[in-house]
């Protein structure tokens, strides 16, 4: 049976009450945990939802290949042990999801890297995390684009969606270089300098066709190691099934 004390809590100055001889106080430890959970949980939306809004400004703009739209760990066929290991580690990156650790897929392409970073992106969304996939190139195209004054979005709304977006998935890493890109201060390598560095921290999913050691050449000692932070890369090794569809076909 549960009563009331006379003595008060020293926090919030309410009676304490008595169950079984032990004093409690009903509202720190009940009311004030849940209103505390509910306000957490509120507060998660409220910065859920802005990074949504701000996608929804350039979501008539498609950030995914076509050929990625269905792409699912269903539809993903594995022909040798590389890719089955890639598989099973995507699938338990999405099952011990924490929000800091990322991936590197590298291999050569037509191995369905952009197929698994694709397929970890709409297992999260379905357990209700934000989610960004867009291919290196296109990002930098979609940040030129809100330089135009005709633009509904701006950089820095941009940049703050990716900065806040619980993952974001780079597709085609090293493909937006150019010889000038390795000369050195060019606006590409800044502004992917500063996607990187915001996202200390989170989670990010790369996707390359280059080797670790390209990869280091192309960006530089500072840019790479912020980049691999925290990321276990996953190595697929096979032939291109693009092209061995091509070949298959062909007479």
């Amino acid at each position: 049976m549960i009563s009331a004390s006379d003595k008060r809590c020293p926090s919030c100055q309410r009676l304490y009450l008595l169950e079984n001889g032990n004093e409690f106080c009903f509202y720190c430890e009940v009311v004030s945990e849940e209103d505390k959970k509910i306000g957490e949980e509120a507060f998660s939306w409220v910065e859920k939802r802005e990074v949504i809004e701000l996608l929804e400004k350039f979501k008539t703009k498609s950030l995914m290949n076509r050929d990625l739209e269905e792409a699912t760990f269903e539809t993903y066929k594995p022909v040798n042990e590389s890719q089955k290991i890639a598989y099973q580690k995507c699938l338990r990156y999405v099952e011990t999801f924490d929000g800091r650790k990322g991936l590197i897929l590298q291999g050569k392409p037509g191995l369905g890297k952009s197929h698994l970073a694709s397929s970890i992106a709409k297992k999260l969304i379905q357990s209700k995390y934000t989610c960004i996939f867009i291919s290196l190139p296109r990002l930098l195209t979609e940040l030129q684009g809100t330089y135009n004054k005709k633009s509904d979005t701006s950089e820095l709304e941009l940049l703050t969606a990716i900065q806040k977006a619980d993952l974001l998935i780079l597709d085609d890493l090293g493909a937006e270089r150019t010889q000038k890109d390795d000369e050195g201060n060019t606006w590409a390598r800044r502004k992917i300098f500063e996607v990187v560095d915001s996202r200390i921290g989170s989670a990010t999913v790369y996707t390359t066709n280059y080797s670790g050691a390209e990869l280091l050449k192309m960006y530089g000692e500072r840019d790479f190691s912020r980049m691999v932070q925290n990321c276990e890369a996953i190595k697929l090794d096979g032939e291109n099934y693009r092209i061995s569809k091509f070949k298959e076909g062909s007479s």
